[in-house]
């Protein structure tokens, strides 16, 4: 149950307009440009509704690997200690295996954190900015009345 990620969402209502008006009385002319700037509005409403949640799926996953590797740099932190604790009561073979695990906890800390941050860019980068549309179709109403 994917959703097709290569289409933009459509509107709700489409709203047709005539070029040559020769009878349109005012009244007329009012209620249609309410219908478009209602159906602009419903338009804008659902496309900012689509890329939030694009964006909340992307950022939901990298925020979910970057708390798994804040788990894991907890482990290490413990390691570590136990490692200081080892490498100073022993002699070198008992402590180098705590180093070795210690190395191998660093590197799933570090391999998860990238993961994660790179997958945290990544859902930042369809963050929804409904401003520039609206702006845009404010522009192209302004230009439509002045003719």
């Amino acid at each position: 149950m994917a959703a097709d990620k290569s289409t933009p969402a459509q509107p709700m209502t489409v709203v047709e307009t005539k070029q040559s008006r020769p009878n349109t009385s005012i009244g007329e002319l009012f209620g249609e440009l309410s219908n478009q700037i209602t159906a602009l509005i419903r338009g804008e409403i659902e496309l900012t509704k689509v890329k939030a949640t694009a964006l909340l799926k992307k950022a939901g996953a990298g925020g979910i690997l970057l708390a798994g590797a804040g788990v894991f740099a907890l482990y290490l932190l413990g390691w570590i200690f136990h490692t200081i604790e080892l490498a100073l009561a022993t002699a070198m073979a008992e402590w180098a295996a705590s180093l070795i695990t210690t190395g191998i906890l660093l590197l799933i800390v570090v391999i998860l954190g990238a993961i994660g941050a790179l997958l945290l860019k990544k859902g930042m980068e369809d963050k929804p900015d409904p401003q520039v549309n609206m702006k845009l179709n404010v522009a192209a109403a302004k230009k439509g009345l002045e003719k």
